[in-house]
Protein backbone atom coordinates (compact mmCIF):
# COMPACT_ATOMS: atom_id res chain seq x y z
CA UNK A 1 0.00 0.00 0.00
CA UNK A 2 1.01 3.70 -0.40
CA UNK A 3 2.01 5.81 2.42
CA UNK A 4 0.83 9.29 2.67
CA UNK A 5 4.42 11.25 3.31
CA UNK A 6 4.33 15.01 2.28
CA UNK A 7 6.10 15.41 -1.27
CA UNK A 8 6.88 11.51 -1.84
CA UNK A 9 4.97 10.48 -5.32
CA UNK A 10 3.67 7.07 -5.54
CA UNK A 11 5.29 6.99 -9.04
CA UNK A 12 6.88 4.15 -9.45
CA UNK A 13 8.64 5.16 -13.04
CA UNK A 14 5.98 2.42 -14.86
CA UNK A 15 4.55 5.47 -16.72
CA UNK A 16 1.93 3.98 -18.82
CA UNK A 17 -1.63 5.41 -19.40
CA UNK A 18 -3.72 2.05 -19.94
CA UNK A 19 -6.32 3.67 -22.90
CA UNK A 20 -9.05 1.27 -21.46
CA UNK A 21 -9.39 2.58 -17.51
CA UNK A 22 -7.31 5.84 -18.75
CA UNK A 23 -5.39 5.45 -15.37
CA UNK A 24 -1.35 5.18 -15.19
CA UNK A 25 -0.31 1.07 -14.95
CA UNK A 26 2.20 1.75 -12.48
CA UNK A 27 0.87 3.91 -10.25
CA UNK A 28 -3.41 4.18 -10.54
CA UNK A 29 -3.71 7.53 -10.98
CA UNK A 30 -5.33 9.70 -13.97
CA UNK A 31 -3.57 12.03 -15.71
CA UNK A 32 -4.84 14.57 -13.99
CA UNK A 33 -4.40 13.51 -10.90
CA UNK A 34 -0.43 13.16 -11.93
CA UNK A 35 -0.29 16.72 -13.04
CA UNK A 36 -1.96 18.12 -10.30
CA UNK A 37 0.48 16.20 -8.05
CA UNK A 38 2.87 19.09 -7.04
CA UNK A 39 0.20 21.51 -6.28
CA UNK A 40 -1.72 19.72 -3.69
CA UNK A 41 -2.25 20.27 -0.31
CA UNK A 42 -1.12 16.79 1.27
CA UNK A 43 -4.50 15.80 2.38
CA UNK A 44 -5.70 15.61 -1.27
CA UNK A 45 -2.62 13.45 -1.96
CA UNK A 46 -3.79 11.06 0.65
CA UNK A 47 -7.29 10.97 -0.76
CA UNK A 48 -5.54 10.18 -4.53
CA UNK A 49 -3.34 7.29 -2.53
CA UNK A 50 -6.50 5.95 -1.22
CA UNK A 51 -8.24 6.38 -4.75
CA UNK A 52 -5.53 4.98 -6.35
CA UNK A 53 -5.17 1.57 -3.82
CA UNK A 54 -9.00 0.84 -4.26
CA UNK A 55 -8.80 1.25 -8.14
CA UNK A 56 -5.40 -1.53 -7.92
CA UNK A 57 -7.18 -3.81 -6.03
CA UNK A 58 -10.26 -3.41 -8.25
CA UNK A 59 -8.48 -4.45 -11.30
CA UNK A 60 -5.73 -6.50 -10.28
CA UNK A 61 -9.05 -8.46 -8.66
CA UNK A 62 -10.98 -8.64 -11.68
CA UNK A 63 -7.88 -9.23 -13.93
CA UNK A 64 -8.49 -5.88 -16.26
CA UNK A 65 -5.03 -4.29 -16.13
CA UNK A 66 -2.06 -6.15 -17.19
Amino acid sequence: MYTAQSQISPCNKNCVMDPVSKLCKGCFRTIEEIIQWSRITDKERNEILKLAESRKDKLLGNGLHS
